[in-house]
Parts: structure tokens; C-alpha cells; sequence
């Protein structure tokens, strides 16, 4: 079963394929919107396709797939296959094509069904034995169903991490690391994601809990970073008190840092991972809470 990059002589194929699943989608023969998109999948080649019997452009279409990336964040768009050729492998195909393509770390983000759409079921079952997990609910799609986002992690568990300011002042931690390229380099807050956290900010709270002894309230999310085959989440976090309580056996030293004295410590090569800098400072543009 051959994946291929859809070309412009697909369309018509794709549009058909497109027609069968509108009742569980929602309109988009219809949408000037949803032909812009495939129109641009199709350019940039993010558009995949399966033909039948392995025919040319234009043939007809067994499945399809769009998907889009933005750094280390993949998303798939779009994911349909024929009635006629379900359960015969081409889902798996194309899912699998675009894990070919991905260099770690990163996540993969998509929108399917939520719990309660009876007729959703299949999918969820799909995208669990590829390694994606129920996340947050989604927002109702076009055809007025609920949804659910999906996330799948490549690389190895990804953390949360804290950015927490204080007047001009910003914590940095010194994490007791066990590498002894690590030591003595300075972080922020935080660790790494746990099954039994119910999403990233649980895990965040439950953190900064264990580290600092402390209740904290999640503000906005910052952005991805990817380090050390990892992807590092990173958000505002305002304090309920500025009276901490380390673990010691977690965090050896603190230290309250003006953004002139974290940007000294990056220069000397003391920040752990390199990206504290541009967090921090990607923090001051951007809503809080």
C-alpha cells in the first residue's frame, strides 16, 4: 500500500472521498474554506493520499490525510478512508507515513470524537493503538458533534516547567541532577509529565507542590521547547505564597534573578537546558493569567 503526496490532479478524487464522511464532519464540498485548505495542503505537500490498486493522480482515492507542523507540534488536520476500504489497513498507513516524517522530539495533536458520539468509537479505538491518549475536550466540529483532542508524544516523556516572576525578580533553581554535565546549572521549575497526571497542569501544580511546597495557579501557556529528546511545556505560574519549602533531595539552591542576571548566567553557559532565556523573556510579551 503506497502513500503518496496528493497532487492537484487528486481533487476531484479527494472531493469524493470528502463527500462520504460530511455527515460525521460536517459540511465541506460546500466550504470555500475547506477547498483553500486542501488546495494549500496540496502545494506544500502535507496532503497524503492512498490510490486505489496504486493508480496515478487522479485515480480513485482510498484514504486521505492532511496534516500541518509548526516546530516540534504536528497536528493531523484531517484523516478519512472510503467506506469500501475501511479496516483494511490505509488508516494505519497514512498515520504511520507521517510518524516517518517526524524527527523527535515532538507531539502529534489531533481532533476526533468525544466519548459520548456512539458512532465515534471506531476512531478512538484507531488513534489509542497508535499511541495517542484522550486529552482535553475539543470544540464541536462543523457538523455540530463533540470532540476531543488526541495527543501522541515521540520522543522520550515530555515536563512542565514554571516560569514565576516576582516584581522585576525571576526563580531559577539549581534541580539536584544526577548527569555531572548538569550540575551547577541553573532552571526553572518544574518536571517531567506522569501518568497519573490528569493534563499538564496538574502535573505542573503537583510539581511545584512536591519542589517548592507550594499551591500554585496556572496561568497562560508560553510555548514548546525541545531539549534533550524531550518537549518541554512551559507556563505562567503565579505563587500562593513567596515563603517556599524545597525538597532538598530535588532542589538544592534558589535564587531570585533580574532578567539581565539570567541573561549572564545563559552567556556563561550556566542555564541547563538554554531555553530558560527565551522563555522568560517570551513571558514578558505575553498574557499571564
Amino acid at each position: 500500500m503506497q502513500v503518496e503526496c496528493a497532487q492537484d490532479a487528486d481533487r476531484a478524487a479527494w472531493l469524493r472521498l470528502a463527500a462520504e464522511v460530511e455527515p460525521l464532519f460536517g459540511p465541506m464540498l460546500s466550504d470555500p474554506g475547506y477547498h483553500r485548505a486542501l488546495e494549500k495542503n496540496i502545494h506544500r505537500g502535507t496532503a497524503l493520499c492512498v490510490r486505489e490498486h496504486g493508480g496515478p493522480p487522479g485515480a480513485p482515492l482510498m484514504g486521505g490525510l492532511l496534516y500541518s507542523s509548526c516546530g516540534c507540534k504536528y497536528e493531523i488536520d484531517w484523516l478519512a478512508v472510503a467506506q469500501r476500504w475501511q479496516r483494511q489497513g490505509v488508516g494505519h498507513a497514512l498515520v504511520e507515513h507521517l510518524f516517518g516524517l517526524i524527527h523527535p522530539p515532538a507531539e502529534v495533536v489531533l481532533i476526533t470524537f468525544a466519548p459520548d458520539v456512539a458512532g465515534g468509537v471506531p476512531a478512538r479505538c484507531f488513534y489509542e493503538q497508535h499511541g495517542f491518549a484522550p486529552a482535553e475536550p475539543g470544540p464541536p466540529n462543523a457538523a455540530g458533534i463533540t470532540t476531543q483532542v488526541y495527543r501522541r508524544v515521540i520522543g522520550r516523556p515530555p515536563t512542565v516547567r514554571a516560569v514565576i516572576q516576582h516584581a522585576d525578580r525571576f526563580l531559577l533553581v539549581l534541580h539536584n541532577h544526577q548527569r555531572p554535565e548538569n550540575i551547577g546549572h541553573w532552571g526553572i521549575p518544574g518536571g517531567q509529565i506522569d501518568p497519573c497526571d490528569t493534563d499538564r497542569k496538574a502535573a505542573l501544580r503537583r510539581e511545584l507542590r512536591e519542589e517548592l511546597g507550594v499551591k500554585a495557579e496556572i496561568g497562560g501557556f508560553i510555548n514548546t521547547y525541545p531539549y534533550g529528546e524531550r518537549l518541554h511545556h512551559v507556563y505562567h505560574v503565579r505563587l500562593s505564597a513567596r515563603a517556599l519549602t524545597f525538597d532538598r533531595q530535588e532542589i538544592l539552591d534558589h535564587a531570585w534573578l533580574t532578567l539581565d542576571q539570567v541573561a549572564a548566567l545563559h552567556a556563561a553557559g550556566k542555564l541547563h537546558t538554554g531555553f530558560e532565556l527565551a522563555a522568560i523573556t517570551a513571558s514578558q510579551s505575553r498574557s499571564r493569567f
